[in-house]
């Protein structure tokens, strides 16, 4: 297992530690690839990928082919203006709820949500 945190050297370590632990508890395997973008870069993604307007604070592709894992696309402008508590908090929720979309999990129902934020939890705890 190898993940790259792109583009936000000041919580590496964080972001990384966390990461790991969501990787392995959930018995993940291959390289993952974390990058942290602007609004502009989000946008831009959003609409390709999931044809909507707007930003979102993450989007999560999973290559589910061997060795790669997947990406993650995190947007720190979002993020500040949603975060609850510090910024390092939101980058660490953003980053296991982009690992767990790509471990399988999805948040379109009331009850996967319910599912997904008890994994949350359990792996910011």
């Amino acid at each position: 297992m190898e993940i790259f945190i792109n583009n936000l050297p000041l919580f590496e370590k964080e972001i990384r530690e966390v990461a790991e632990k969501v990787v392995k508890g959930e018995k993940l395997e291959g390289e993952l690839s974390i990058t942290f973008i602007d609004d502009a870069q989000m946008e831009e993604l959003n609409k390709k990928f999931r044809k909507r307007e707007g930003v979102t604070d993450v989007l999560a592709f999973a290559f589910h082919i061997p060795q790669l894992l997947g990406d993650i696309y995190i947007c720190v402008p979002q993020a500040l203006r949603q975060k609850k508590g510090s910024i390092l908090d939101e980058l660490k929720l953003l980053t296991v709820h982009g690992i767990l979309h790509i471990a399988g999990y999805s948040d379109e129902t009331e009850e996967d949500r319910k599912k997904m934020r008890e994994k949350e939890k359990e792996y910011l705890s």
